[in-house]
């Protein structure tokens, strides 16, 4: 049998990212419910993102893709949340959970369950995302993670990887541009995700209100 999914995660090696990698693969496991699904993982110390994400992308087989980053720590059911409105012109997006480390995207929600590796509260944030107190906002939600029929995202062209593709660029807003542009729905589900914000950042780790 065929994988229904690949989660595509581009890793940037460091000490404190490589500690959150560890509980995202942990919980990737424990709380991903598809018996058949893979994983694909770029690990560097240092390296552009989009043109690592648009390799993998076409790198892997499955039907649909999930772009992940080290930081993000899914809920208990959120790939199957996900699937159910899986389509070749729907890109579906989760909740993302954050804890304000550094500014909070407008349709993310604000929880914190800590601000490192070592400090995350992950009993806490899966209790809380089977509760009642978990909404859903409103809006499209943010750029990431999100999950993508992978001939959607061929028949798109893929990323535009020209230009300078340094720091923190938008082609992910672009390639959501133009999925709407052709037609596509952006759909957000009831998946919760935990992220520490751009922890694969040594500036970010090292900053007083991470402690």
């Amino acid at each position: 049998m065929s994988s229904t999914f690949t989660v595509i995660l581009p890793h940037k090696r460091n000490p404190g990212n490589d500690a959150a990698l560890t509980i995202c693969m942990d919980m990737l496991k424990a709380n991903t419910v598809s018996d058949n699904f893979e994983i694909l993982i770029s690990c560097v110390r240092d390296g552009l993102l989009f043109p690592t994400i648009d390799r993998l992308f076409r790198q892997a087989e499955t039907e649909y893709l999930v772009f992940w980053n080290s930081d993000m720590f899914p809920a208990p059911n959120w790939d199957i949340l996900m699937l159910e409105q899986a389509a070749h012109d729907v890109i579906v997006n989760p909740v993302l959970v954050e804890p304000g480390a550094i500014g909070l995207y407008a349709e993310n929600l604000l929880m914190d369950f800590g601000r490192r590796p070592d400090t995350f509260r992950r009993d806490e944030f899966e209790e809380w995302s089977q509760s009642e107190n978990a909404s859903v906002p409103d809006g499209e939600g943010f750029f990431a993670p999100y999950m993508i029929a992978r001939q959607r995202y061929l028949d798109l062209g893929g990323f535009d990887l020209t230009g300078d593709l340094t720091g923190f660029v938008g082609r992910d807003m672009d390639l959501y541009a133009a999925h709407k542009a052709n037609g596509g729905r952006v759909v957000r589900v009831g998946a919760y995700v935990y992220h520490l914000q751009r922890y694969s950042e040594l500036t970010e780790q090292q900053k007083e209100n991470r402690q």
